[in-house]
């Protein structure tokens, strides 16, 4: 019987055996099955969040840079600011010398001053002064040797300001005879620097002679409307020392020999002129004179057939402002640059040029009420006298030809329309612009922007939109359906003053522009502390 409970006994635990073996086979299969699914599902997840990821990137947009500019209304401002160089040149011209004082002629009677120009090497030269002086051989030589007695003693018979040569000459027919004198030329460069020139010869006695003491002769020919401006012919002659200048005299009455000087000058024209356009004021019947001067001081009012016209069309509109201006520090001197401004009638005649330390003095009208500090004909002018390191304002005033002055245009206090440049990052998918929000807040207000799709440029920016421009769009697709491709560049516009933003000096602005799909760009921009120019570089 024992051997029999065994054989059972063990043949029991071989079935359970075996089950459980079964069951360890069918678990595993379970677990294979899970992990497989479980990978399998990963895999799958982690392929998506890579897609989406992937389009996140390549759908990236990339701001190049912000300007904020300080006026919407789209005019150039007639006011910059420049800081003047470190330093000035305080080096004086040299190698200037006068080489021989000689007796041109006895009739008309005159004395002749050749030299050689002095050299400037830092701003150039700038003028020559000619000095006369009466006087005794010893007195003379030592008086002309010193430049403060020069100045302090001498008569200033010519001023020149171009033609620095070698062998000049100069011829003064104002000279009596009998007397002796001596002359001396002052150089000066652009920045004020003055050297008094050496001399070979520089004295004169005059011997007996003839003055020209007879005036040019000459006469209007004729006074005739042409377009809004008046045009004056006339012809002259001076058979003895020459036409040095004439003068144009404009009066609503006569004007004769004696009544000249009450008129109004309204020009000073070399002596070879011999015609001039000018632009009245008014409407009305004006007046006319020209009178000539010669180099020995006399002078006449030419004879007129015709003295007279009746205006019946004036220009009394004001010429465009300037545009583009800009400051720099040159070496020796403040440099400033704009483009020409127009005007249809009478055109431009120059530009006025005003200065100031104060900024605040040159936003007013009443500017116009000052004296410039400088009249320019061309479009750039250079300032060589200054306070080295010295912050200047400059305005720059249009004139036309019948005097009017253009509008005195100056940047806001604050930004008004920001300018956003943008493209794609390397490799991006293009944005569909018309699915890109712009949200904003200065701690005040927040504001959120779509596209404005019905124009283009800062116009199309108001108080819920932003505006888009081209930059370069190869494609040509932006410019169609407002997607940026990678390649093109488009500027953003958003005016800040219709939406409410006060971008005020170093008021703290964020923004975010978010695409329909890819990576919102998050920026935080500072507004500079000091503003001198329309366009603020911001980022």
């Amino acid at each position: 019987m024992r051997r029999i409970y065994r054989e059972k006994e063990e043949g029991d635990i071989g079935i359970a055996t075996l089950i459980l073996f079964i069951a360890i086979i069918i678990v595993a299969a379970i677990a294979s099955s899970l992990i497989i699914y479980v990978g399998i599902t990963l895999r799958e997840q982690g392929e998506k969040v890579a897609s989406d990821a992937t389009s996140q990137i390549t759908s990236s947009l990339r701001i190049l840079n912000i300007l904020g500019d300080r006026d919407v209304d789209g005019k150039d401002p007639t006011i910059v600011a420049v800081k003047a160089p470190i330093q000035r040149d305080t080096d004086p011209p040299s190698g200037g010398i006068v080489e021989n004082v000689t007796v041109a002629s006895t009739n008309p009677l005159g004395v002749k001053i050749t030299w050689n120009s002095a050299m400037d090497t830092g701003t150039g030269m700038g003028k020559e002064v000619i000095y006369r002086i009466e006087g005794d051989y010893a007195t003379l030589k030592y008086v002309l040797g010193d430049m403060n007695y020069v100045k302090i003693v001498g008569d200033v018979i010519a001023v020149l300001t171009d033609n620095f040569t070698a062998d000049r000459s100069y011829i003064d027919y104002t000279v009596e005879p009998g007397k002796t004198y001596g002359y001396a030329i002052i150089g000066y460069d652009r920045s004020g620097n003055a050297a008094l020139y050496g001399a070979l010869n520089q004295t004169v006695t005059v011997p007996t002679g003839t003055r020209d003491t007879s005036p040019p002769t000459g006469s209007i020919d004729s006074i005739k409307s042409a377009g809004y401006g008046v045009l004056i012919s006339w012809s002259a002659s001076d058979s003895g020392s020459g036409i040095k200048e004439q003068r144009i005299y404009r009066s609503t009455g006569p004007i004769t020999s004696s009544n000249v000087e009450n008129a109004t000058l309204i020009a000073v024209l070399n002596g070879s002129a011999r015609s001039y356009m000018d632009y009245p004021p008014d409407n009305g019947t004006w007046y006319y004179a020209v009178v000539g001067e010669d180099y020995a001081g006399n002078n006449a009012t030419y004879s007129a057939s015709t003295d007279h016209i009746t205006v019946e069309m004036v220009d009394n509109e004001r010429p465009s402002g300037i545009r583009g201006l800009h400051g720099v520090a040159a070496q020796y001197s403040i440099h400033l640059e704009w483009t020409a401004a127009r005007d249809s009638k009478s055109g431009i005649k120059g530009y006025y040029i005003y200065r100031s330390k104060d900024y605040l003095s040159l936003t007013t009208p009443e500017i116009f009420n000052r004296k410039p500090y400088a009249f320019v004909r061309s479009t750039e002018f250079d300032d060589y006298s200054y306070v080295p390191y010295q912050q200047y304002y400059y305005a720059v005033i249009s004139v036309d030809n019948a005097s009017n002055t253009c509008e005195l245009i100056y940047p806001q206090s604050s930004i008004q329309v920001l300018e956003i440049k943008l493209a794609l990052g390397p490799g991006s998918k293009p944005v569909d612009f018309n699915t890109v929000i712009v949200e904003l807040t200065d701690g005040k207000i927040d504001v959120s922007l779509k596209l404005n799709s019905s124009g283009f440029g800062v116009n199309a920016s108001d108080d819920v939109h932003y505006g888009m421009e081209v930059i370069n769009d190869p494609s040509g697709e932006f410019m169609q359906s407002y997607i940026l491709d990678e390649g093109a560049v488009v500027k953003m516009y958003i005016n800040a003053r219709r939406v409410g933003l006060t971008l005020t000096p170093q008021t703290t602005v964020q923004m975010k522009i978010i695409p329909g799909g890819g990576i919102p760009i998050y920026k935080e921009i500072r507004i500079p502390a000091i503003m001198l120019n329309r366009y603020v570089p911001i980022y």
